[in-house]
């Protein structure tokens, strides 16, 4: 199940959002070796200053196994601000109709996999939020970055999006630009792979207005 939580109300949900930083600093700072800023137990850094939609995944259990956050590209993104060496030419991608993820991370010992193409089921029903709130908000495509092993688990999947450019390194990994489109054929790939059914969101609608497209 994937969790919905506006930025500007996370203080409300302090148990999720304390477990999303401690996994992001497991991936991107002790797994990546990436170079990034880190308070104690968290990753944490400017953009999250910026009120994301933050999305979480919570198993069975209560427990957050994974999340990520959405920014719109009208704004400061990572992939304009940060990363901006995987675009062609440094050219920034900018639309009301293009959000960025970012800072997609899975604790990888509490996640299972599912389905007959190895996907796990955070990985799934992240990337099958992204795009049911993608298609409720009007949105045309979502761009991230992320490293060789996602790319080979999404390629497998049916599902990997279309690099930018060519990889880059950050850190210790290879890292990609990619666009993924936001429809009803990314819906199907998603759950051919994973075999899941439904919404994967804890509230089905009611995204906050702050974050919905032009």
């Amino acid at each position: 199940m994937i969790r919905i939580i506006d930025g500007r109300l996370r203080h409300k949900y302090n148990k999720e959002i304390d477990a999303m930083h401690r996994i992001r600093k497991k991936t991107f700072y002790e797994r990546r070796g990436w170079e990034v800023p880190v308070i104690n137990a968290w990753e944490i850094d400017g953009y999250d200053a910026l009120c994301p939609l933050y999305l979480v995944c919570i198993d069975r259990n209560g427990l957050t196994i994974g999340g990520l956050r959405l920014l719109p590209t009208t704004g400061f993104t990572m992939i304009n601000d940060t990363f901006s060496f995987l675009l062609p030419d440094a050219e920034r991608i900018e639309s009301p109709l293009i959000w960025e993820s970012s800072r997609f991370s899975v604790d990888h010992e509490a996640d299972v996999a599912i389905g007959k193409k190895g996907i796990s089921r955070a990985t799934a029903e992240l990337g099958l939020a992204m795009n049911e709130i993608g298609m409720q908000t009007g949105l045309t495509h979502i761009v991230t970055v992320y490293d060789a092993f996602m790319h080979r688990v999404l390629t497998r999947a049916g599902c990997a999006g279309k690099p930018i450019s060519s990889p880059k390194k950050i850190g210790n990994v290879l890292a990609y630009a990619v666009f993924f489109d936001v429809n009803m054929e990314t819906d199907t790939a998603l759950r051919a792979a994973s075999e899941i059914e439904g919404s994967v969101l804890e509230q089905a609608s009611g995204i906050p207005a702050l974050h919905r497209a032009a």
